[in-house]
């Protein structure tokens, strides 16, 4: 039997807080590969997520989500859901495939990281208003905290916020970790210009793929009205 040239799963485009509407939900070709579940790793072949909750004493690990099992291969992947850690690492495996596909079509190679080493996504790394790409453990840490009591923005009061949601840190994130591989020297800040280039490239690839999603751009430039 032939293998499908593509994965299709279901990720939030926009951040959970303004796209609990259906139109913010799109599902994403990704290039297929085989994919292992071993323990609590789901494994490509140059990402595995690791969903460990180390805040907590002992550290918590969570199931790894099965995206061969044919229920959730045959309906695009699960579901988009806050709530469902599986569908968490459904969203960080697939929008950090997609960024690296991006690089490969860029530089016309595969990008590989050093050694063939995987990069590791962990989806509820720590407690904190944050996520950040390590370089030593080679991982993209991705936090979760709760929203204000007194502003919380769109949010619920005190509702937990999960950065592994958001398409924009992802991609972030792993064009952290993919420009770390193609020069690693520029994690030396020899001058204050260094991390800002990292920095505003990353932001940059993050832009350009959410502008990859044809209905959204439609749909700001029909809001916008020409403005």
């Amino acid at each position: 039997r032939t293998a499908p040239e593509y994965r299709n799963l279901r990720i939030f485009a926009v951040d959970p807080m303004v796209a609990r509407g259906g139109d913010h939900q799109v599902t994403v070709q990704v290039r297929f590969e085989p994919l292992a579940v071993d323990g609590v790793r789901l494994i490509g072949r140059r990402l595995e997520v690791v969903d460990v909750d180390t805040s907590a004493l002992p550290p918590i690990w969570l199931k790894p989500v099965d995206l061969n099992h044919s229920h959730i291969a045959m309906q695009h992947g699960l579901e988009p859901s806050e709530s469902d850690p599986q569908f968490h690492q459904q969203m960080v495996y697939a929008v950090a495939m997609r960024t690296l596909e991006q690089f490969d079509r860029a530089l016309g190679r595969v990008v590989y990281f050093r050694g063939h080493r995987r990069l590791r996504l962990v989806p509820h790394a720590f407690r904190g208003a944050n996520a950040f790409y390590h370089p030593r453990l080679r991982a993209v840490l991705f936090g979760y905290f709760r929203a204000s009591e007194d502003s919380p923005g769109l949010n619920l009061p005190g509702q937990t916020i999960f950065t592994c949601l958001s398409h924009d840190i992802i991609a972030h994130e792993v064009t952290h970790a993919i420009v770390d591989r193609l020069r690693p020297h520029f994690n030396v800040a020899t001058n204050p210009h260094v991390r800002a280039f990292h920095e505003a490239f990353a932001d940059i690839v993050a832009v350009f793929q959410r502008l990859t999603f044809r209905h959204l751009v439609h749909q700001a430039l029909d809001e916008g009205r020409g403005r």
